[in-house]
């Protein structure tokens, strides 16, 4: 990725910059100091199994500190916002530790973790120690909690669950075969998807849950065996393997060339693989694209259309497409900069009924208002699905269907269908 620009205004304070030495903080030369009121931690996995949309949601925060800067300079406040990111390796222990030296800077407001298997590990801590912590990619529903101090500008995966289930009902599939992510995440998530397909009639056959940063061939080559069966019972055609992932995708799919019915049938996947920059070249893109490997990401038509210049400055610096959990993470900065602007304190109490009420009243500038449920959590959902496809001797994502989803178990509703 790309240095950010010196525009980016970060703390400069000597914890921050004796932090950046000791524990790995990602900074950056600034101008103006940052108001030690409005400095906003960042947990995020910059490296490890996460790292693509870590770094996504780090130029989000980025482009956001810039952009609400300039804002303030506008309307002739002094006020500077300020931002901390911390590599948490999407490690859990990791981002404990590095939640625990947010804290003793005086972080009271942090953005992240990148997965649910860190937020669990950070949720009790944030609780106990009065920091108020907003979620962009975690989607665990055994994480939606009443009352605790998370929020979660993202919908919990019932949502992503009852989307894929309707969608690979559509794409004519009666069978799925899944592969997994064994972490609270993907176990999560597979159970859901299938009950979900289940509920529309679907078969969900045997399938295999891996440990992430195994070697992959064991394992694709249980999972040809297993895809074997499906075809002799069913047919190629009626067939899909359902991959639940993250970055390691693409080495489950070099694994899968060397096999003999994984590239037969069509592959879909989760969020946590859509829009992988590794799933567009190489041998990884050939497969993706044979298979008609499709995803679903957390995105809005719409709102993209309406915000281009923004989410342009994103894509320069980043390369490629943000992910819609970049864009949830861009409007959290500003949520919660306005909230603490609004309320002057940092009481973690005063802190969530603020965010709060500025995320369900104006939201971010991206996604615009924020309905939360009860335990703090998007309400409502817009899904586009994205596929690999050739282009020449290239390969890229290509969107080609929205839709929404109202509230967990409705139908979703087909919003945008690409050329």
């Amino acid at each position: 990725m790309r240095n950010a620009s010196a525009a980016f205004v970060l703390l400069l304070l000597a914890a921050a910059v004796f932090a950046c030495g000791c524990m790995g903080s990602e900074t950056a030369p600034a101008g103006p100091e940052a108001d030690p009121g409005l400095v906003v931690g960042a947990l995020l996995p910059l490296s490890g199994d996460y790292a693509g949309g870590g770094k996504a949601s780090r130029v989000a925060l980025e482009v956001a500190a810039a952009d609400i800067n300039d804002h303030f300079a506008s309307i002739e406040s002094d006020r500077r916002v300020g931002i901390i990111i911390e590599d948490t390796k999407a490690d859990p222990a990791v981002a404990l530790a590095k939640l625990r030296a947010l804290d003793e800077q005086g972080v009271r407001i942090v953005i992240g973790p990148g997965t649910s298997a860190e937020l669990e590990a950070v949720r009790a801590y944030a609780d106990e120690h009065g920091i108020l912590v907003v979620s962009t990619m975690s989607t665990a529903p055994s994480l939606a909690i009443a009352g605790d101090n998370v929020y979660r500008f993202v919908p919990p995966d019932t949502y992503q669950a009852d989307v894929m289930a309707y969608y690979l009902r559509k794409q004519g599939v009666t069978a799925i075969v899944p592969v997994w992510r064994g972490d609270v995440w993907g176990d999560e998530l597979e159970k859901l998807t299938a009950a979900a397909f289940v509920r529309g009639g679907g078969k969900v056959l045997d399938g295999v849950r891996y440990t992430p940063g195994q070697e992959y061939g064991a394992m694709t080559a249980d999972l040809d065996a297993r895809v074997a069966q499906a075809i002799a019972a069913h047919g190629n055609e009626k067939v899909a393997v359902y991959l639940v992932s993250l970055d390691e995708a693409d080495r489950i799919m070099e694994a899968a060339v060397a096999t003999e019915n994984l590239p037969k049938v069509r592959w879909y996947g989760c969020d946590g693989s859509v829009l992988l920059d590794s799933l567009a070249t190489g041998n990884a893109a050939r497969f993706a694209a044979e298979t008609k490997f499709t995803c679903p990401a957390l995105w809005n038509q719409e709102s993209v259309a309406s915000n281009t210049a923004t989410i342009q400055k994103m894509r320069e610096i980043l390369g490629r497409h943000p992910d819609g959990y970049g864009l949830a993470t861009y409007d959290a900065l500003w949520i919660v900069a306005m909230a603490r602007t609004e309320t002057d304190t940092a009481d973690v109490a005063v802190l969530k009924t603020a965010v709060g009420r500025t995320a369900e009243e104006s939201g971010g500038p991206l996604f615009g208002p924020a309905h939360l449920n009860s335990a703090g959590d998007l309400s409502s959902a817009h899904y586009t699905f994205w596929t690999v496809s050739a282009d020449g001797a290239a390969y890229r994502w290509l969107p080609v269907v929205q839709y929404g989803v109202t509230s967990a178990g409705a139908t979703p509703e087909l919003e945008w269908v690409g050329a």
